[in-house]
């Protein structure tokens, strides 16, 4: 039997030297705007024929005052955020069973319920009819769909699940939120014209943040765990900083295919809060929020926890801005050719698997 031959690459190629100022990827995505895919996303991603279940963001928590409703447009859905006077939030469909009306255009709260602005009928929280202003009576079977709803995190979330199957797992509170020591949200938003689960795979992808992104190593994996309905990812990392390379740590965990958490530590403490929600088939909100931990209450200290910090987040925000370069455009591989060196992709495609069920009308033929 013959030894294997092993044939090295030429000295200089892309596999062997290291990578001076932008990546190709950058470059293409600096020269402007790009032309769009002309595929459905049906053609894209064959799997995505229904929306998977889980918690997803209706609105900012700081979008949606007390006695505010907002219009929304997810899950290919009209539905409206509303906000009782003592702080609760609720999320439901947008039409009123009575005969029809947009809750969102006119209606408005009283109390602990959602009056209809065409004929006045008030709606709890759960969506029931309350009372019949005109004649005092109160239809039992009317009924608006509503969805259990959360306020945490500086996010109002909304639990989805085709066959109405109550929450099947909590949201955390995340340390960062709310806590002194760390910074106020940074927020940014983008619409991707792909599903979660390709965003959601770059997790476990730490190869591209070489290749695209132009890192200065590949991170290396520690822990990739897939339990039930949450992932976990522990890695260390090499960041890239004016003094050289400094050694840190990216760790994170989603739960389910709406909310993520990211920290990161070595140059400075940072999180970022993500959450994505399905907008229609074609189109995903991102939703990124971004808070680092304070070096101190002082003058200095906050001046260099800002400046730092900042200049993090810039890069972190770049970082999705190259991804939605190739996300917007790429399709789905369902058996790709993978390399040893790719990361756990495919114990990440099993664990988002689940999250798929028939039975939403607003999928039906898709």
């Amino acid at each position: 039997m013959k030894d294997e031959v092993h044939v090295q690459p030429p000295v200089g190629s892309v596999t062997d030297r290291v990578m001076q100022g932008e990546t190709p990827l950058q470059a293409v995505g600096r020269s402007g705007d790009l032309p769009a895919t002309r595929m459905r996303s049906i053609e894209r991603f064959p799997y995505y024929t229904a929306f998977p279940f889980g918690w997803y963001r209706a609105s900012d928590s700081e979008d949606l005052a007390a006695g505010e409703v907002k219009a929304l447009r997810f899950l290919n859905r009209d539905l409206v955020a509303w906000r009782e006077d003592d702080g609760t939030a609720h999320v439901m469909d947008a039409y009123c069973a009575h005969l029809g009306a947009h809750l969102g255009y006119g209606g408005r709260v009283e109390g602990c319920e959602l009056v209809c602005p065409f004929h006045w009928w008030r709606w709890d929280g759960e969506g029931r009819n309350t009372r019949i202003p005109y004649d005092g009576s109160q239809n039992r079977a009317a009924r608006i769909p509503a969805y259990p709803t959360i306020d945490r995190n500086g996010y109002v979330l909304f639990w989805y699940h085709p066959l109405g199957e109550a929450p099947l797992w909590e949201i955390p509170e995340i340390e960062c939120f709310g806590n002194p020591g760390w910074t106020a949200y940074q927020r940014f938003r983008w619409q991707m014209r792909a599903p979660w689960q390709e965003f959601a795979e770059n997790g476990p992808d730490y190869v591209h943040l070489r290749t695209v992104h132009g890192s200065v190593t590949i991170p290396e994996v520690e822990l990739y765990e897939c339990e039930g309905y949450q992932t976990k990812l522990r890695s260390r990392v090499d960041f890239d900083t004016p003094r050289g390379s400094q050694q840190g740590r990216i760790d994170s965990d989603a739960w389910g295919p709406g909310f993520a958490l990211a920290r990161f530590s070595g140059i400075i403490d940072a999180c970022f809060v993500a959450a994505s929600t399905p907008i229609d088939f074609e189109t995903t909100e991102v939703t990124h929020s971004y808070s680092i931990r304070k070096l101190g209450e002082d003058s200095e200290a906050l001046s260099k926890t800002t400046r730092v910090g900042d200049a993090l987040i810039r890069d972190l925000v770049k970082q999705v801005e190259e991804d939605l370069v190739i996300l917007d455009r790429k399709i789905c591989q369902p058996q790709p050719r993978l390399s040893e060196a790719d990361g756990p992709i495919v114990e990440f495609r099993k664990w988002a698997k689940q999250f798929y069920l028939e039975g939403d009308p607003r999928a039906l033929n898709r």
